[in-house]
């Protein structure tokens, strides 16, 4: 089965999992909010039929 003397022996790396796995959530989901936002943000404007094609370069 499990043996917590595992734990124990190699804490650090443990240690060094568990916050690579927090940070890597923490990132994730930042990423998946703001991209719903962004894609909400972009319907919202093409909805109203401006697609952002107006403020282009050379339009």
């Amino acid at each position: 089965m499990f043996d917590i003397n595992i734990i124990a022996d190699h804490w650090f790396w443990w240690l060094t999992t568990a916050a690579c796995v927090v940070w890597y959530s923490t990132v994730t989901v930042y990423v998946a909010v703001r991209g719903v936002a962004d894609i909400k943000s972009m319907l919202k404007r093409l909805g109203a039929g401006h697609g952002g094609t107006a403020d282009a370069p050379g339009r």
